[in-house]
């Protein structure tokens, strides 16, 4: 009878281990297993997101309109659940709507923020902005943001701009962004001579004439660049938000030559990264590359669906990415709930 019953019960655990194990394999998301982590990282207003590995923390922001907020966790897989800290707000008229893209760098000793902003309900007005912040280099959540001025080349006092970034190169430093030439949404660069204060006039670099950056409208945006053996890109968005073809593409710093000038940068003819429908990801773009250790990862936004625009519906998605030489490698997008390992 002992034997009888054991054998039964060792028929129970087989059966229940081997249905676990159907049901793991036939759950993508597998968001019990130690070690991983999914996409997406959020459910909404996932949009512009820039992420960071400090002192053994992930932190993260992304576009929230309304103020700028910051999520840190141990693990990728936990800024799901992690609770968000507003860092910055302004009522300010003329600087108090729809903050966008906001980028937090450690710059001469100090954190600053990065990001655009309108007013008066109107999305044209959008200026490039920047924010004071704390000094503590491992947790740029600590201490208050303050407001400390506008970012506007004299040049293009009466323009459009956004998604500004920090380009640093030859001993220099750069503030690059996204504003219009026409018709046409290009890259600009401006000279800086603190991380609060640019001089001279905006230049243009780039602007968008190959078929896959003018869906919708042409458009460059979101620049964010990155220096591989000596070898300094930018790597950035192309087409309208709101289209499922918006794309990330590269452009290359010539050796030596000056980054403010339209030649000294060569333009990729094809997309680094870009939609994948059989997956179920659409409108990849405006992303943020950051490394742990000497892996690197990239953080940007897509969509789920087909034709949902370019508003709250965007989440924020992670995946590695690799070198090659000089230059850097993106995978092909993944759909939502495949397990990828955490750094």
């Amino acid at each position: 009878m002992v034997f009888l019953r054991a054998l039964a019960l060792f028929a129970l655990l087989t059966s229940s281990v081997s249905a676990l194990a159907v049901t793991e394999a036939g759950n993508r998301t597998l968001e019990t297993l130690a070690g991983t982590f999914t996409n997406p990282l959020n459910q909404q207003r996932g949009a512009d997101p820039c992420m960071r590995f400090i002192n053994g923390n992930y932190y993260l922001t992304s576009t929230q309109n309304s103020n700028i907020q910051m999520k840190s966790a141990t693990t990728i897989e936990g800024l799901k659940s992690a609770a968000s800290k507003v860092i910055f707000s302004d009522s300010t008229a003329g600087r108090n709507f729809d903050f966008w893209a906001p980028e937090f760098w450690y710059l001469d000793g100090t954190w600053h923020l990065y990001y655009s902003v309108a007013g008066n309900g109107d999305d044209a007005t959008h200026r490039l902005h920047v924010a004071r912040g704390g000094t503590n280099a491992n947790d740029p959540s600590a201490g208050a943001y303050s407001y400390v001025g506008s970012l506007i080349p004299p040049n293009l006092s009466t323009q459009w701009a956004a998604d500004g970034s920090i380009l640093e190169v030859g001993g220099s430093r750069y503030l690059i962004f996204s504003s219009f030439q026409g018709s046409n949404q290009c890259l600009f660069i401006v000279r800086m001579t603190s991380p609060t204060t640019i001089t001279g006039n905006a230049v243009v670099i780039s602007c968008p004439t190959l078929t896959w950056e003018k869906s919708g409208s042409p458009v460059q945006e979101g620049p964010e660049a990155i220096t591989i053996n000596g070898v300094t890109h930018i790597v950035y968005s192309a087409s309208f938000c709101g289209t499922d073809d918006y794309a990330l593409g590269i452009l290359t710093l010539s050796s030596g030559a000056d980054p403010m000038s339209a030649s000294s940068w060569v333009k990729s003819s094809n997309p680094l990264f870009s939609k994948d429908p059989s997956v179920g990801v659409y409108g990849p773009g405006h992303h943020f590359m950051f490394q742990k250790g000497s892996a690197w990862y990239f953080a940007y936004h897509a969509k789920s669906a087909t034709n949902q625009g370019c508003g709250n519906t965007r989440t924020t998605r992670v995946q590695p990415f690799s070198t090659s030489g000089n230059n850097p490698v993106f995978p092909k997008p993944l759909g939502t709930g495949v397990a990828i390992n955490e750094p």
